[in-house]
């Protein structure tokens, strides 16, 4: 998020709007988050196609910031798809797609808009070495805490933040990180990315298949179910970008700070019951069953039932990501954020209703069966 000094209130531009991350921010300024007035513009940059009508964020107004919402835009090379996050197999050609991408709207920024005061990078755990086995560090993480070495180089995070701290030399406009574990939120139209979206498509189908009241086993092992973290909705991503964005005094410099609902860690022994109770099931621990499917080759043999309640995206929440989520994760990976509340941002959610207020959305928008 880039945001520009106009008054009387700020103008935001959020790169990435139909991301997870990137539509709870447009979504907390549009309601007004910190305060009435604080913003009096957001533009919304999205890859694909997006109606205002269909994109679930507050019905507009005059009392409301002014929505600019965009797609397909020309930045000097290419549309919009070149300005936002790009997947690639390989690790060190992803890190080189994003940092081009990221050069190349700075430039446009810094010629189109004098007065950018701030950009706020959003990354993510992976940057603490979560996905090497057993992982780098111990829990709790903290952001004195730096990943080194060749590991930095499969990580488009770090090609990210060399960009930023090179380009704002000598420049009016400073930067930060945000740092997240899991990610709990909602995007209308589907996301391969979207973690919460992946779980509502899998225990929305449990349940039509196996009926209310059954058992769900949690798809994973026995360490995996007791592992500590602390997940973030997108809703406190998006404040915590916000308040970044409002206080470079505090949060410029390229300062890092980790951001989760809670302080207090939990485990998938309490979340899974949690998840599973939304949809009518029993969530229990794992079971030593070889022949149980996991996610994806259960919703591949029930695409059909999906199919039949007209259930939309499901194809975009690709359960393959979660056949490993509760082998691989199996070490605690919670975020400290003594350094945020230092700072002076103490928001909390209680991540329950993080989770819930999720999947309300999917299921008003037919993304789950209701």
């Amino acid at each position: 998020m880039a945001q520009f000094e106009i008054n009387p209130g700020a103008h935001a531009l959020v790169v990435g709007a139909s991301g997870v991350a990137g539509w709870a921010v447009v979504d907390q300024i549009l309601e007004h988050y910190p305060n009435h007035g604080t913003f009096s513009t957001v533009t919304a940059l999205v890859n694909r196609p997006l109606a205002v009508a269909d994109s679930g964020w507050p019905e507009l107004s005059h009392s409301r910031p002014r929505l600019d919402l965009v797609s397909g835009i020309d930045l000097t090379t290419g549309t919009a798809d070149e300005f936002t996050y790009k997947f690639d197999q390989n690790p060190e050609t992803e890190s080189e797609i994003n940092r081009g991408m990221l050069e190349r709207l700075l430039v446009a920024l810094e010629n189109l808009a004098v007065d950018l005061a701030m950009v706020v990078l959003a990354s993510g755990a992976m940057s603490y070495g979560i996905y090497t086995s057993g992982g780098v560090f111990k829990a709790p993480f903290k952001e004195s805490m730096v990943l080194t070495g060749p590991i930095t180089k499969s990580i488009f995070h770090f090609a990210l933040k060399d960009v930023l701290r090179e380009k704002c030399k000598g420049k009016g406009w400073t930067w930060c990180e945000i740092r997240p574990d899991a990610i709990i939120g909602f995007v209308p139209n589907g996301n391969a990315f979207n973690l919460t979206a992946h779980w509502a498509n899998y225990l929305s189908l449990y349940a039509l298949v196996e009926g209310k009241g059954a058992t769900v086993p949690f798809p994973g092992s026995i360490e995996g179910y007791q592992a500590l973290s602390n997940e973030a909705s997108a809703d406190s991503i998006a404040k915590i970008s916000i308040w970044a964005s409002l206080h470079p005094d505090k949060s410029g410099n390229g300062e890092l700070f980790n951001i989760a609902d809670q302080n207090q860690p939990s485990n998938m022994s309490q979340r899974w019951p949690q998840l599973a109770q939304y949809f009518g099931l029993k969530g229990t621990g794992p079971i030593d069953d070889p022949n149980a499917l996991r996610p994806s080759a259960y919703i591949k043999k029930h695409q059909d039932v999906l199919e039949k309640y007209g259930v939309k995206n499901s194809n975009v929440a690709q359960a393959e990501r979660l056949d490993g989520y509760g082998y691989h994760y199996t070490f605690d990976r919670q975020l400290s954020l003594d350094k945020a509340r230092e700072a002076g941002f103490s928001d909390e959610i209680d991540p329950a209703s993080s989770w819930y207020k999720a999947f309300d959305r999917f299921k008003r928008f037919g993304m789950i069966p209701t």
